[in-house]
C-alpha cells in the first residue's frame, strides 16, 4: 500500500482509533482516576491523529471515537464522575468539536508559520495547546448546559466539579505541549520514509 494514498491514510486513522479504544479500557493508560475525578490522556492520541493526518474529517472522525469510548466508560462505573458523562451531549458532542475544530486550527497554524523554521513542530504544539483548551472549554460548556439530563448536580457540587476540571485541563495541556510536537514529528517523519 502506497503511502499518501487515501487507503494508507484510512489504515493510519484505523490505528489512532484502535489506540483510543484501547487506551480508554487499559487500567490506568486512557484515564487516571484519582478520588472522585479523572485525568485523561486521550487528548494527546486524538489530536496527535489530527496532526499526522491532517484532514478535518479525521479529526472529527477521532473526536467521534473518543466520545463514544467516553460513553462507554462512563457506563462502566469505573470512575465516581463517570455518571456525569452518561449523557452524550456531554460525553460524545464535545469531543466530535474538538476533533473538528483543531485539526482546523492545525491547518491555519500550518499556513501562518510555512515560513518559519520549525514550523510543522510549532503547529503541533499550538494544535495541542487549542485542541486541549477546547477539551476543557467545551466539556464545562456542555455540562453547564446539560448537566441536569443523567445527573443533576447541585450549585456548589457544579462549582467544585468545575474548578477540579480547569485543573485537570492544565495537568493535560503540559502532557499534550510536551508530548504532540515531538511524537507528531517523529511519526510523519517515519510514515513518509
Amino acid at each position: 500500500m502506497a503511502r499518501g494514498t487515501k487507503n494508507f491514510s484510512r489504515v493510519v486513522f484505523a490505528l489512532f482509533c484502535a489506540i483510543v479504544v484501547a487506551l480508554t479500557f487499559i487500567p490506568y493508560a486512557g484515564y487516571f482516576s484519582y478520588g472522585v475525578l479523572s485525568i485523561t490522556t486521550l487528548h494527546v492520541v486524538v489530536i496527535l491523529g489530527i496532526v499526522v493526518l491532517e484532514k478535518p474529517i479525521y479529526g472529527t472522525g477521532l473526536g467521534l471515537v473518543w466520545g463514544i469510548t467516553c460513553l462507554v466508560y462512563a457506563f462502566s462505573g469505573i470512575t465516581a464522575d463517570g455518571a456525569i458523562f452518561m449523557d452524550p451531549r456531554i460525553s460524545v458532542l464535545p469531543r466530535i468539536l474538538v476533533g473538528l475544530f483543531t485539526s482546523l486550527v492545525f491547518i491555519l497554524a500550518k499556513k501562518l508559520f510555512k515560513r518559519i523554521k520549525g514550523s510543522e513542530r510549532l503547529s503541533m504544539g499550538v494544535a495541542a495547546v487549542i485542541g486541549t483548551l477546547l477539551n476543557t472549554f467545551f466539556v464545562l460548556t456542555a455540562i453547564s448546559l446539560f448537566g441536569t439530563g443523567f445527573v443533576s448536580l447541585g450549585a456548589t457540587l457544579t462549582q467544585i466539579y468545575k474548578t477540579t476540571v480547569t485543573i485537570n485541563g492544565l495537568v493535560e495541556l503540559g502532557l499534550a505541549v510536551v508530548i504532540v510536537p515531538v511524537v507528531g514529528a517523529s511519526v510523519k517523519k517515519n510514515l513518509k520514509a
